[in-house]
């Protein structure tokens, strides 16, 4: 809790009557006692307070967020509530260079992989004695893990989004549950029919190759100090998995694009995509597909694990009304502005109570996904992530799609890490 002292300045009286004097002490008293109350007063709020959220929202996802601020405006009337939508690509800098002059909003959404970096400049308001266990254990345990940093944590989780398994139920009648099941009900489709293929994702992007480089037991990092473990046997694994999967099962197709692997799926030429929450979005009009938790990769026995994604709620730290931020923050977290955001948004929340109401039990896409969040790894919100993204595309590539050892390949990507760092 921020406590703020109030300290009046020293006194001289002129030799004034007593009369006058114990007078003026009784009135500076009584302002004294109302000020106190004031103060001891958290939710009391003047005409003039207002509170300002920044987001990048747009369509349905704004309207049903803004839907939970003007709720929460309406319990509040004494306060104003601005929830201004700042476009995506200028959101960072527009954060990084307005919070430190003190011209930032209150409270504001993004994703939480530059937590690190604003909680490093000072930017965020920690909120460890803020949040009590009543507003943490309303979300996944992952989700609120993904915006701790440095021990300390930094943001209250709003939504999540990760990948996931895509099948076509023309093509598969029920998803596999390991890789080796995957592979053979893939390579038959394909000895029925050519023109079909088994899976495909973006093959040089480390975000599509995380479920398999963890199903591997492999990791970006190995502590807590940038350390990577990129050149480890088990990542090399990964790539040779992907690899075999490409050129010897032949299994995903040679030439691997975002439009291609949309345009194969919904002409039933592709049996499974992994995806995101977004791909959906691409499906209109395909008639049978479904989605499950990704497989576990029979070489190891461990599931695959992508990376998780928050869309958390901050605090500024520059904040003049940090205890009416907080409170939006936890109102906009809870059951009724999360059900909004799901049914109306179409947000895949960070709320746990929401999965568990009969209409969305019933919603397998959502389960789907919520089964899928609780077998992640959260990206990494450490500065040091931004350095890692080229080179490993890079590797990816050479090992791949181009025949490069996988070994060789990643430890070159280690070393160019390595150059920039220094």
């Amino acid at each position: 809790m921020n406590r703020v002292g109030h300290r009046r300045p020293a006194a001289s009286f002129e030799p004034w009557s007593s009369v006058v004097v114990r007078g003026l002490l009784a009135c500076l008293l009584l302002l004294a006692s109302v000020a106190l109350c004031a103060c001891n007063a958290p939710t009391a709020a003047a005409p003039d307070d207002e509170i300002v959220l920044w987001h990048a929202y747009r369509g349905e996802e704004r309207a049903a967020l803004e839907a939970g601020v003007a709720a929460w405006g309406a319990r509040h009337p004494q306060v104003r509530v601005r929830a201004l939508a700042v476009p995506y690509d200028a959101f960072v800098d527009k954060v990084s260079l307005a919070v430190p002059k003190g011209n930032g909003p209150d409270v504001f959404i993004f994703g939480h992989d530059r937590l690190g970096d604003w909680a490093q400049r000072g930017l965020l308001e920690p909120l460890g004695f803020l949040a009590d266990e009543s507003v943490l254990d309303r979300h996944p345990r992952e989700t609120v893990e993904a915006l701790v940093y440095g021990d300390e944590l930094y943001g209250l989780p709003l939504a999540f989004k990760c990948l996931a398994l895509y099948y076509d139920k023309a093509l598969v009648p029920a998803p596999p549950v390991t890789t080796d099941e995957l592979e053979q009900v893939a390579r038959a489709l394909r000895s029925r029919n050519p023109s079909v293929w088994g899976i495909a994702w973006e093959l040089e992007s480390l975000y599509f190759h995380a479920p398999w480089l963890y199903g591997f037991g492999g990791a970006v990092y190995r502590d807590d100090a940038d350390t990577l473990a990129l050149d480890a046997p088990e990542a090399a694994r990964s790539l040779a998995f992907v690899r075999a999967w490409r050129d010897d099962a032949r299994i995903i197709p040679p030439e691997v694009t975002s439009a291609l692997t949309t345009a194969l799926f919904r002409r039933h030429e592709l049996a499974f995509v992994v995806s995101g929450p977004w791909f959906r979005a691409e499906l209109s009009g395909h008639d049978g597909w479904g989605v499950a938790p990704l497989p576990v990769v029979s070489a190891t026995g461990q599931p695959a694990r992508p990376f998780l994604g928050v869309e958390g709620l901050f605090l500024n730290r520059r904040s003049p009304q940090k205890r009416l931020a907080f409170d939006l923050m936890v109102a906009l977290t809870g059951d009724e502005a999360a059900r909004t955001r799901f049914t109306s948004g179409g947000q895949l929340v960070a709320n746990q109570a929401i999965y568990e109401d009969a209409g969305v039990r019933a919603d397998a896409f959502a389960q789907a996904f919520r089964a899928q969040a609780a077998r992640t790894v959260p990206l990494s919100n450490r500065p040091h992530m931004r350095r890692i993204w080229t080179p490993v595309k890079d590797a990816l590539s050479a090992a791949i799609v181009h025949g490069a050892e996988p070994a060789g390949a990643l430890r070159k990507a280690v070393e160019e890490i390595a150059r920039v760092d220094r």
